[in-house]
């Protein structure tokens, strides 16, 4: 049986790369055909502290060097795959990993969860020859055809493209989702701005001053936003009849909060944001959803079909769309079937699974030529 050496970040914290790292390792379907080994690079434990450098974390990039070195000795994988960072320390860090692999001849296969390259070697010729060196004689998995572009210019081969999946966890049926007599706005993220909760807030007071009745829940963690500080903020704006800040909800709790929404919003303008599986999560639950242009989110909902795409920090066109949709449930209900059919279709774990198969089965058969 090959072996694939799998270096790469699993929970805590919960984020979309872990958690899809995760799917992939308890996956029954790819340790039935490879026999898989990990490293967890595990070097920050809350999403608050993921991108924040710190000596600690130094010394710990060094000891899963040496870590790396013992395990590809040992074992001699068939193919490293390696959840590569895209830029910043953190990219540094894993080309020092990429130039050990390279030292021992692996075959490599980065898995691009992040984005942001093509912005950062703008200008400078010395970044752009080191990320051409990093991915030479490598593959490379993209989450969507719209963020193959940030390695276009230094990944000359054609990247694969597996978008992400999550387990079904909904009971939706098409014709069968409730709509309350007042309609439901979830927003479900950690409490960070530029997740768009801030843009979200401004949104709902245009609709609060154009006289709209609804009610929007925040579900969500604190992170550099706290409940007490949006507390204040719905406080200023009065909308506390329209708004309540829920905290986080997991487990069941999580799963009523979508069944019992009619209008997902996610506008989002986070710079690092690949996918957005929380958009995923409503599209399963029978939800229109409403978020922005950003990483390959275009790619996942279809504008004007199974829900809304606005522009990045604009809570004049946020509020037009959610009026929208506030005055049309007809609409709401054949959104959020339509975009449950696409999830279906397209974005569940077994999806992912079988073509994260394909991918390691085509690229350790090109080895054996």
């Amino acid at each position: 049986m090959k072996k694939i050496l799998c270096v790469l970040q699993l929970p805590p914290p919960v984020h979309g790369a872990s958690l899809m790292n995760s799917y992939l390792t308890r996956s029954k379907l790819i340790n039935y055909n490879f026999n898989l080994e990990i490293i967890n690079l595990q070097f920050s434990k809350s999403i608050q502290h993921l991108e924040k450098f710190s000596f600690f974390k130094v010394y710990k990039a060094i000891r899963y060097s040496l870590l790396i070195i013992k395990k590809v000795i040992k074992s001699k994988p068939d193919l490293i795959y390696f959840t590569l960072s895209p830029k910043g320390f953190a990219f540094y860090r894993d080309a020092f990993y990429v130039l050990i692999f390279k030292i021992f001849n692996c075959k490599i296969i980065f898995h691009l969860h992040g984005k942001g390259i093509k912005e950062n070697i703008r200008g400078n010729i010395l970044k752009k020859h080191i990320y051409i060196w990093v991915f030479k004689n490598t593959n490379v998995i993209c989450l969507s055809k719209i963020l193959t572009t940030d390695i276009d210019t230094i990944f000359q081969t054609a990247p694969f493209i597996v978008p992400n999946g999550i387990p079904n966890k909904s009971e939706f049926k098409s014709g069968k989702k409730q709509v309350n007599k007042i309609p439901q706005i979830l927003f479900l993220s950690n409490y960070i701005k530029t997740k768009g909760i801030l843009v979200l807030i401004e949104a709902l007071t245009i609709l609060k001053e154009k006289g709209h009745v609804f009610l929007g829940r925040f579900v969500g963690g604190a992170a550099d936003l706290t409940p007490e500080m949006l507390e204040r903020m719905i406080n200023t704006k009065n909308l506390k009849p329209f708004v309540e800040i829920v905290g986080p909800r997991y487990g069941e709790d999580k799963t009523k909060e979508f069944q019992n929404a009619d209008i997902f919003v996610f506008p989002t303008f986070y710079r690092n944001e690949t996918f957005g599986l929380v958009n995923l999560e409503a599209m399963q639950f029978g939800l229109p959803v409403i978020s922005t242009f950003e990483g390959g989110i275009p790619d996942i909902i279809i504008n004007n079909e199974t829900g809304f795409l606005v522009d990045k920090e604009n809570p004049v066109m946020l509020a037009d769309r959610i009026e929208i949709l506030l005055e049309d449930s007809d609409l709401r209900i054949s959104m959020g079937e339509k975009g449950y059919n696409r999830y279906i279709n397209n974005y569940t774990v077994e999806h992912f699974e079988s073509n994260m198969l394909k991918i390691f089965k085509d690229i350790l058969k090109e080895n054996q030529i």
